[in-house]
């Protein structure tokens, strides 16, 4: 190899590197704290429990015109503090009663961006969390039997480069807490 083809080579392998995603890269970013007032706390957690309702209704549940509510949420919006008004859907209706938590530990020479990839390519994939402790992150996956869970655990992860150690934890039902901002945030009317 010619002294020119090896400094290409190697600006290339650097230039690959430089181009792939760190882990900072693939984490969803925070966002900076924002001044939040009373209203501002009442319509995210009237949102909260239901995002479909409308401006009017929003208007009359915290003691303002639709216009002023829009202007409010719009602000919310845009300073992230609303990222998306979505819905919750029941996976059990869709088909997939079955939600698996997966702790990962990856092998000291792993590349935790490409091991993140290669769990996205898992059409089950529901959410990774980056973790600190024993495990390095944890993946959860919906699915819709046990042959599928085989599937995932013997073929799909056992392909995945980079993986030392995973468990299988299946969730037995949910508790879900109808009212989190209140608590949390101690944010009633």
């Amino acid at each position: 190899m010619t002294d020119t083809a090896a400094r290409a080579a190697a600006q290339s392998t650097k230039d690959a590197i430089a181009s792939s995603p760190t882990i900072m890269d693939l984490l969803q970013p925070t966002t900076p704290p924002v001044d939040l007032d009373t209203v501002d706390l009442q319509l995210i957690r009237h949102l909260h429990e239901d995002s479909s309702v409308s401006l009017r209704s929003l208007g009359a549940l915290v003691g303002m015109s639709a216009p002023s509510v829009g202007e409010r949420v719009a602000r919310l919006e845009r300073t992230g503090v609303i990222r998306r008004r979505s819905i919750e859907m029941d996976w059990s209706a869709m088909g997939r009663p079955m939600l698996v938590v997966i702790p990962i530990k990856i092998t000291a020479d792993a590349k935790m961006p490409s091991v993140i990839e290669a769990l996205r390519a898992i059409p089950s994939l529901t959410e990774v969390l980056i973790l600190s402790g024993t495990y390095d992150m944890m993946a959860r996956f919906r699915l819709k039997d046990h042959a599928e869970l085989q599937s995932l655990l013997l073929e799909k992860l056992g392909a995945v480069p980079g993986l030392q150690r995973v468990e299988a934890m299946i969730s037995l039902g949910r508790i879900q807490d109808t009212s989190p901002l209140t608590h949390i945030l101690d944010i009633n009317d």
